[in-house]
Order: structure tokens, then C-alpha cells, then sequence
């Protein structure tokens, strides 16, 4: 139990009990193994032919540009830990992922000169994007500086992004600049020694950028990567653990996995 609550004790502990309570987790390695195997042997079953990934699960649903930079993701984060992800599916993800931002930079070179097909800004799902290519050491300057451009205009979560791809190509003036922009919603509590971020999402919270924990875990990456000492880093850990209601996850397996 977070021992700064308050409450009846009771009440309290029965808030924490899980879901699913004969869920155990896996300790065989070889289990884990066959999970793995299982995981991308579905994914790859679910990879549309142009190499995206859909919404929904059936094979053949036009691919989008959050599913697919999620599925990369973790497919590129499986990769670096040792899961053996077969290489074509991982270059027809990123080719997808690269067509998309392309075609992006494109709407917003010309938002002036066409009547459609165009953009003004650069937005959270281009953060998302360009920071999954930068996973996979995929550059594009031009992507990155329209977005960094545009920063007022974008939500914490892709702020956050953004100085963690700028940290990458090693901007570090770019970076902290992000990252105090970021801090103008960051709330401090010296007596419970928390820090969190105070999104102001009220118009937009259902959208995948307005989700709270996820943007405090990208917030976290990116200051244990500029920052590792700092006590805005220590003070979101303290934070995030104290606002775990149901024992071993947070809200969903994404936010917890972040």
C-alpha cells in the first residue's frame, strides 16, 4: 500500500487486489520463449501487405501510422533484448513508417501552395512516429525540426518524445529545450517527494497522447536519459509507484510495459 494514503486500511488494501488474482508471472524460461514465438508469430499473421499494422486484429484492415509505431516498438525493443523477430518484418514496418512521414513532411511543405492533401503543424502521431524510425536509426532532420517547430502546439506525451529523438542525435541544445518547456507542467510536492506532470488534457484525455501514465513513463525516459540525477526523475518514479492501484500494473499492459 502507498503508505502517504488516507483512508481506512481495509478499504485501502481492497483497492489493490488484482484483476485477476491466479494470473502468476512466468519464470520459466522456456515458457517464456514459447510466448515469445507465439507473440510474433501473430503479429506477423496480422502485418498487412504495405507492412502496417491495423486497428483491429483481422488481417487486410488499412493500416495506421499509432498501431504500426506501437508494434515497432516493442519489435524493435524484442529485437535489442535477444527475441528472435524475423528480419523482413521489421524492414516492412519501418518502410511503412518511413512512407508515412514522408507523405506528412510533404503536407506540410505545401500547406500553403495546395488545397488538399495538406497540414500546417506537425502533430503527436509525427512524434510518435519519428521517434519509433529514430529507434530503428532512421533519420529525417527536416521531420524533426518541423516538430520542433511546432512544440507549443504538441501535447506533453509527444514533447517528451521528441526531446528523447533529439537526445538521440545528440541536440542537446534542442533537448533541454524541450524538456523545460516540458517542466512548465511539472508539479511538485516536497513534503511526499513527488513530481508528476499536470497534462491539462481535459479536451483531449480518450486520445492515446492524453493518456496520463504513459506520458509521466516517456516524461521519466526522458530525463533518466538527459537527467539521470535528477529529483524530477526521482520525484516521477515515487509517484508513478504510488499511484499503481492494482498491485503489479497500472491501467492497461501498454502503460504498464512503458
Amino acid at each position: 500500500l502507498n503508505p502517504q494514503q488516507l483512508g481506512d486500511p481495509k478499504e485501502r488494501a481492497a483497492q489493490w487486489q488484482p484483476k485477476h488474482p491466479n494470473w502468476n508471472p512466468v519464470w520459466d524460461e522456456k515458457e517464456v520463449a514459447k510466448m515469445e514465438a507465439a507473440g510474433i508469430a501473430k503479429l506477423r499473421d496480422q502485418q498487412n501487405p504495405d507492412g502496417g499494422w491495423g486497428w483491429f486484429s483481422a488481417y487486410g484492415h488499412q493500416s495506421y501510422a499509432h498501431t504500426t509505431a506501437v508494434v515497432m516498438h516493442g519489435l524493435l525493443l524484442a529485437k535489442s533484448n535477444g527475441a528472435k523477430v524475423p528480419e523482413d518484418m521489421i524492414q516492412r514496418g519501418i518502410a511503412w513508417l518511413s512512407k508515412y512521414e514522408e507523405t506528412q513532411v510533404d503536407h506540410i511543405i505545401h500547406w500553403k501552395k495546395r488545397d488538399k492533401d495538406i497540414k500546417e503543424k506537425a502533430d503527436a502521431t509525427d512524434a510518435l512516429v519519428r521517434r519509433i524510425l529514430g529507434e530503428a536509426a532512421n533519420n529525417h532532420p527536416q521531420m524533426l525540426e518541423f516538430l520542433f517547430r511546432d512544440k507549443v502546439d504538441l501535447p506533453v506525451y509527444a514533447k517528451a518524445l521528441v526531446g528523447l529523438e533529439f537526445h538521440r542525435t545528440n541536440d542537446i541544445e534542442k533537448r533541454d529545450a524541450l524538456i523545460r518547456n516540458i517542466r512548465q507542467f511539472l508539479k511538485t510536492d516536497d513534503e511526499n517527494q513527488t513530481a508528476y506532470l499536470d497534462l491539462k488534457n481535459g479536451s483531449y484525455w480518450w486520445y492515446w497522447y492524453g493518456s496520463e501514465f504513459e506520458a509521466q513513463a516517456w516524461f521519466l525516459k526522458l530525463l533518466a536519459a538527459a537527467e539521470p540525477n535528477s529529483p524530477d526523475a526521482r520525484g516521477l518514479v515515487k509517484y508513478l509507484i504510488n499511484n499503481r492501484k492494482h498491485g503489479t500494473y497500472w491501467n492497461s499492459t501498454r502503460d504498464t510495459a512503458y
